[in-house]
């Protein structure tokens, strides 16, 4: 090589380890942030409370929508559904936990109805979600 020479040398191959550590970044952040665009694609309004305290581990989600609508861990389903869906889980796991995210609009006897499907499928731990006031 000569200083000062000109650029006459020719490339032989391409450096691709900057390119596939940038595409591995941007899969990770896509993986990352598609867990969290798919749990929040289902849209509910917790109640406000001063208080908090930290959700038990492991548990199930339950989500009841506006309109009333049940989700066990993004499955839609009805009250039977979750009937029999929390006596698989209880029969796999008996000291489940459970988290029920209900929205602040809907009326009290779908909460009700949610909870008594969960009681008697045999769940003995249930905590409500809630927002930070």
């Amino acid at each position: 090589m000569i200083p000062g020479g000109g650029d006459n040398e020719t490339v032989t191959g391409i450096n691709v380890t900057p390119m596939v550590d940038i595409m591995l970044v941007l899969l990770i952040i896509f993986m990352v942030t598609s867990t969290f665009v798919s749990e929040q694609a289902f849209q509910v309004h917790l109640p406000k409370v001063a208080a908090r305290e930290n959700a038990p581990t492991p548990a199930i989600t339950v989500t009841i929508g506006p309109n009333g609508e049940i989700r066990i861990m993004k499955k839609t389903t009805d009250l039977d559904g979750l009937r029999q869906q929390m006596l698989i889980e209880v029969a796999a796991d008996p000291t489940i936990n459970v988290v029920v995210r209900a929205d602040r609009d809907i009326p009290y006897v779908k909460l009700a109805g949610a909870l008594d499907a969960i009681k008697l499928a045999g769940v003995r731990k249930i905590a409500l979600a809630m927002d930070r006031q």
